[in-house]
C-alpha cells in the first residue's frame, strides 16, 4: 500500500567549466553552413542539429532553464518504486502500467512493434484499449488498463493472458503494385483471456486493440500553435470533397477546466500539454499522486474487488471499508512535489526537434515534389507558425515544419480498434527513429514496418494519395521514402 510520500527534489550539482584562450582572427574561422528555413523543423529556437542516437533527447535552444530541464529529464528516466517515503521515486501503485516513463518511450521516441505484451520488454510502448461493441471504454478498467500491481494488491489484468497475433493481410490489389512488384502487410489481433482478468472485472462484451506511444520531442512547439489556427484549418478542410466524413473538432478540458480544441493523443482527447499525455502519464502510468492529482488512477470496480479480497485485508490489517476508503480517497498526501512536476514539464516542453537532413539531395527533392503532388500535404500540413507561448517565450512566432494538421481523419484501416478517426501523426524527426531507438515502425499500432507499408495502409480520406503512390515507378516510390526519412 502506498504511503503518504513526497518525492524529494533531485539534487543536481552544476559544474561550470571556464575556457580561456587567445582571440582568433575572424578570417581563421570556418564559414558557417547556411540552411534554408525548412531545415529548421522546430524553428530557430526549437531545432537541434544532432543526428546521433541522442537526437530526440536534446534541449531546445530556446529553453532558458537548463537546470529544471535536467531535473525533469531525471524524473522521466527514473524508475518509481513502492516505498515508505525514505527514498526518492516512491509511490508506485497500487495498480500501475509501467514503473518508468522511458519504458514506453525508448530514447524518447515512440514504442516499437511487439510480438507479446510484457511491460518489462524494452520499447514496449503498447497501451491496451478495452472497449465494447458500441465503441465505449469498458468501465471496469481504467482508460489505459493496468497489468501490474504492488503487493498485496493484484493487477486488474494478468499479462500472461494477453495474446498478440500478427496476421498477414492481402489488399484489393493482391499486394502487388501495377509494375508487378509485391509487398507485404500485417496487422495485429489482440485478445485477453477472461481468466487473465480479475473475476469481478470481466466484461460481458469486450474487444481489445493496441495503441503505441508516440514520440514526445517537439510537443512544446505543437502546444504553441494557436487554437484559432487549428479551428481555421479544420474549417478549410471541411470544404474539401474528400473530407465530407471528417468529424467535428473534439474539445477537452485544459488544466483550468476550460474546454479547448483537442490536439494530443490519437483521438485528440487532450487539448493542452499541461493537461496532455505527458502531464497525465507521469501520474496515471505510475499511479504516483501529486498536489493536483491526490487520488489513485483506478476504477470503482477495482477498488471494490481489492477491498473484498481477504488477503489484502489481512496483509494491510484493515477492514473491507478501510481498504475501499483508501483506494477511493481524493485527499491522499502527494507523492510528487509541485516543483518536481513543474521541472518535468519544463523538460517535456523543452525537447528540441532534430533538424531536417539532405533536403538539397536531388532524390530527396524529387521525393518532396511527389509527396506534394500526391496530395499528402492535405493532412500532413507541412508548416505552422506558432502563436504566443507563455511557457517558453522563445517558442513564440516560430515557423515550424511538423507535417501534421493535428486533426482527425478516417483512414479506413482494417481492425482500427476504438480509433476509427486518428490524428495525423507529425512526421518531423521520424527518419531518425532507427538510429535513436533501433526500430522504425509506424501507425497507431505499429503495424507498418516501414514508410512504404504505412502509406499502403492509408485508405478512406487518404485513398487518393495511396493510389497515386501505388502508380509511381519503383524509383519514384523510393524517392518519396527518402524525403520522409529526410524530414
Amino acid at each position: 500500500m502506498k504511503k503518504k510520500i513526497i518525492i524529494s527534489s533531485i539534487l543536481i550539482i552544476n559544474s561550470v567549466l571556464i575556457f580561456s584562450g587567445c582571440r582568433k582572427d575572424p578570417d581563421d574561422e570556418p564559414a558557417k553552413t547556411v540552411y534554408s528555413e525548412e531545415y529548421y523543423t522546430g524553428g530557430k529556437n526549437g531545432t537541434v542539429f544532432v543526428t546521433t542516437s541522442t537526437a530526440y533527447e536534446q534541449i531546445a535552444p530556446g529553453v532558458s532553464d537548463a537546470v529544471a530541464f535536467k531535473k525533469g529529464e531525471t524524473l522521466f528516466e527514473g524508475r518509481f518504486v513502492s516505498g515508505d517515503g525514505s527514498t526518492p521515486f516512491s509511490g508506485l501503485g497500487p495498480a500501475y502500467i509501467r514503473s518508468s516513463c522511458e519504458d514506453c518511450h525508448p530514447s524518447y521516441g515512440h514504442g516499437r512493434r511487439m510480438e507479446r505484451y510484457n511491460a518489462d520488454d524494452y520499447g514496449n510502448g503498447y497501451l491496451l484499449v478495452i472497449y465494447d461493441s458500441q465503441g465505449k471504454y469498458c468501465s471496469q478498467f481504467t482508460g489505459m488498463p493496468q497489468t501490474r500491481a504492488t503487493y498485496p494488491f493484484l493487477p486488474p489484468i494478468n499479462e500472461s493472458g494477453i495474446s498478440i497475433v500478427w496476421n498477414n493481410y492481402v489488399d484489393e490489389y493482391g499486394n502487388h503494385y501495377p509494375d508487378g512488384e509485391s509487398y507485404s502487410l500485417i496487422y495485429p489481433i489482440v485478445t485477453i483471456a477472461p481468466s487473465a482478468m480479475l473475476p469481478e472485472l470481466v466484461p460481458s462484451d469486450y474487444h481489445v486493440a493496441l495503441e503505441a506511444t508516440i514520440g514526445i520531442y517537439g510537443t512544446g512547439l505543437l502546444d504553441a500553435i494557436s487554437e484559432s489556427d487549428l479551428i481555421a484549418e479544420h474549417t478549410a478542410q471541411q470544404s474539401r470533397t474528400y473530407c465530407k466524413g471528417m468529424p467535428e473538432l473534439p474539445y477537452a478540458a485544459d488544466e483550468f477546466g476550460q474546454m479547448k480544441v483537442g490536439r494530443y493523443t490519437y483521438g485528440c482527447t487532450r487539448s493542452t500539454l499541461q493537461n496532455g499525455p505527458g502531464a497525465n502519464a507521469i501520474w496515471n502510468i505510475t499511479n504516483v499522486t501529486r498536489p493536483d492529482r491526490r487520488y489513485n488512477y483506478i476504477t470503482t470496480a477495482y477498488a471494490t474487488a481489492m477491498s473484498n479480497n481477504t488477503n489484502v485485508q489481512d496483509v494491510l490489517g484493515l477492514s473491507q471499508q478501510e481498504v475501499y476508503n483508501y483506494l477511493m480517497a481524493t485527499d491522499l498526501t502527494p507523492e510528487m512535489t509541485t516543483k518536481d512536476f513543474d521541472d518535468f514539464m519544463v523538460w517535456h516542453r523543452g525537447l528540441g526537434v532534430p533538424a531536417a537532413r539532405n533536403l538539397d539531395n536531388p532524390e530527396v527533392k524529387a521525393g518532396k515534389q511527389l509527396f506534394y503532388d500526391m496530395g499528402c500535404t492535405a493532412c500532413h500540413k507541412p508548416s505552422w507558425t506558432t502563436g504566443v507561448d507563455t511557457h517558453i517565450p522563445a517558442f513564440s512566432h516560430q515557423k515550424i515544419w511538423p507535417y501534421t494538421d493535428l486533426l482527425r481523419h478516417d483512414l479506413d484501416m482494417l481492425e482500427p480498434g476504438l480509433r476509427k478517426f486518428c490524428r495525423t501523426t507529425p512526421l518531423w524527426g521520424r527518419g531518425l527513429s532507427a538510429i535513436c531507438t533501433g526500430f522504425s515502425e509506424h501507425l497507431h499500432d505499429m503495424r507498418a514496418r516501414n514508410y512504404e507499408e504505412a502509406i499502403l495502409w492509408h485508405g478512406g480520406e487518404a485513398a487518393y494519395s495511396k493510389d497515386k503512390f501505388r502508380n509511381l515507378s519503383k524509383n519514384q516510390r523510393q524517392a518519396v521514402v527518402k524525403f520522409l526519412e529526410a524530414i
